[in-house]
C-alpha cells in the first residue's frame, strides 16, 4: 500500500492511497465467495452458484462493498502509519477507473486533523487575585430570601376590597380577535394586585375591586411569549375577583431557624453562620473558576493556532443538546418551540471555539509536562464529588466516555494547577 500525505492546512491533510491490484483481487475473491455462500438463485443449489452468474446479477453491489471495505481498512492503517489524530470521517475521492482485480485501486481522503501545538510562555502569566467575601447584607438577604419561602396565603381579614401589594384568588377567560385561545382559562389563579406583566402574575387593575367583581380588561402578549402565535397580540380577559389573601410568615427567631430543618442549626445564629459558610463555599467555587478561566485565556493569548471546524460544530451539538436536556427537566420540549436554530448556533460559535481551543492547549500543555492521570487520581476526585453530593462514590463510578471525561477534567484541572503555581498574581 503506497500512502502520500499532503498538508492543506495545520488542521487538514489529503491523504492519497494507492493499494496494491493483489490485494484489491483477494477482497473481491473474498466479497463473492461470502456472496455465494449466502444468496439464492434460481437453478442452483445454495452455494453453487458460479462466480460468472454471481457478477452478471451483483457486480455493483459487490464493488460497493469492497470499496467501502478497502476505503475504512487502509484508512484506518493510513492514519496510524502516518500519527495522523483524524477528528471527523474523511471526505473520500475514488480515482477514476474505480475497483478491478486487475489493476491497483485508489483515492484520496480529506480529513480535519488535530493541530500540532507547541505550547509557549505558559508559565509566568499575571492573574488579579479576587480575595473570598461575602458581605454582611449578602448573608441578611439569603436569610430573608429563606424566610419568605415560609410565607403562607392566608385570608385577607377586616376589608374586601384590594389594595396595592394584595394577593388576589381569581377566575378569568382570555381571548384573541374575540377567540378563546389554549391556556387562556383559569379558576383559582393566584395574582397581584401591583403595577407590572398580568402574564407574570401581577395587575395592577385589580386595586379598588370587590371581591365577587367582575370586569374585563386588556393585555399584551410580551413578544418572547412561549406561544408565538399570540405575542404582541392584544388579548381580552374577563375577570372575577373571587377572594383576597395575604402573607402570613412566621417571626424570624430561634424557632423558625429550627424550622429550616439544616442539622445541627438550631438558633437563628447559628442559621446565620451557616449561610455564611454556604455563601462563602459558592464564593470560593465562583473566584476559583474566574481565576481558572483567567489563567486558560492568559494561555491562550500566548499561543495562537488554528481549530478544527468539526470540532468547534461538535462542541455546538453538544452545547444544544445540553441546553435541550435543561429545558426537557423544566418541562419544555424544544422540539415544540419555533426556534431559529440556525441563529442559536451562531450565537454558540464563539464559545464552543473558546472551549475547543482551551481543550487543545490544555491538552498540549499536558503532553509537554508529562502530566498523567492514574487510578489514585480518578478514585480521589469521585471522592471528591460524592462528599459534595453526599452520596455514595459507588454511584459515582464512571464508563467508557464518562471515564474518558472524567480523566480528561482530572488532566486539565492538573495542568490549570500548574498554570497557577507558575503565575505572578497581583
Amino acid at each position: 500500500m503506497k500512502i502520500q500525505v499532503e498538508k492543506l492546512s495545520p488542521v487538514e491533510k489529503k491523504v492519497t492511497v494507492e493499494i496494491e491490484p493483489a490485494e484489491v483481487a483477494k477482497e473481491i475473491d473474498r466479497a463473492y465467495a461470502s456472496l455465494g455462500r449466502r444468496v439464492k438463485l434460481r437453478g442452483f443449489r445454495p452455494g453453487k452458484a458460479p462466480r460468472t452468474v454471481l457478477e452478471r446479477n451483483f457486480k455493483d453491489q459487490v464493488e460497493a462493498d469492497v470499496v467501502e471495505k478497502l476505503v475504512q481498512r487502509s484508512f484506518e492503517e493510513a492514519t496510524k502509519e502516518q500519527d495522523l489524530e483524524a477528528v471527523a470521517a474523511p471526505r473520500v475521492q475514488i480515482a477514476e477507473g474505480g475497483i478491478g482485480p486487475d489493476r491497483p485501486f485508489s483515492y484520496t481522503a480529506r480529513v480535519e486533523v488535530k493541530p500540532v501545538i507547541a505550547p509557549k510562555d505558559y508559565r509566568g502569566l499575571t492573574v488579579t487575585r479576587k480575595p473570598v467575601e461575602v458581605a454582611d447584607a449578602t448573608v441578611e438577604a439569603e436569610i430573608e430570601r429563606i424566610h419568605q419561602s415560609y410565607a403562607e396565603m392566608v385570608p385577607l381579614e377586616g376589608r374586601d376590597v384590594a389594595e396595592a401589594g394584595d394577593w388576589a384568588v381569581i377566575d378569568y377567560e382570555g381571548s384573541v380577535d374575540g377567540k378563546v385561545f389554549d391556556g387562556g382559562s383559569a379558576k383559582g389563579a393566584l395574582i397581584q394586585a401591583k403595577d407590572g406583566n398580568f402574564f407574570a402574575g401581577e395587575m395592577a387593575v385589580l386595586q379598588g375591586r370587590k371581591i365577587g367583581d367582575a370586569f374585563e380588561t386588556e393585555q399584551t402578549f410580551p413578544a418572547d411569549f412561549r406561544d408565538t402565535a399570540l405575542a404582541g397580540k392584544q388579548g381580552k380577559f374577563a375577570i372575577t375577583l373571587q377572594s383576597l389573601r395575604t402573607q402570613k410568615i412566621p417571626p424570624l427567631d430561634d424557632a423558625f431557624a429550627k424550622e429550616v430543618g439544616i442539622e445541627g442549626v438550631e438558633t437563628l445564629p447559628a442559621l446565620r453562620d451557616r449561610m455564611r459558610a454556604d455563601l462563602e463555599k459558592r464564593e470560593k467555587r465562583r473566584v476559583e473558576a474566574e481565576e481558572r478561566d483567567a489563567l486558560v485565556k492568559g494561555a491562550l493569548d500566548k499561543n495562537d493556532f488554528e481549530v478544527p471546524p468539526a470540532l468547534v460544530e461538535r462542541t455546538i451539538d453538544a452545547m444544544v443538546e445540553n441546553t435541550a436536556q435543561r429545558l426537557a427537566r423544566q418541562g419544555v420540549d424544544i422540539r415544540q418551540l419555533d426556534l431559529d436554530l440556525g441563529r442559536i448556533r451562531g450565537d454558540m460559535r464563539e464559545q464552543a471555539l473558546l472551549t475547543v481551543k482551551a481543550a487543545l492547549l490544555l491538552e498540549a500543555i499536558a503532553l509537554a509536562e508529562k502530566i498523567e492521570v492514574g487510578a489514585q487520581d480518578e478514585q480521589e476526585e469521585i471522592q471528591r464529588r460524592a462528599d459534595e453530593m453526599g452520596v455514595p462514590p459507588s454511584r459515582l463510578q464512571p464508563k467508557g466516555e464518562g471515564l474518558q471525561a472524567l480523566r480528561q477534567r482530572i488532566r486539565e484541572d492538573k495542568v490549570v494547577a500548574l498554570l497557577a503555581a507558575a503565575a505572578n498574581y497581583q
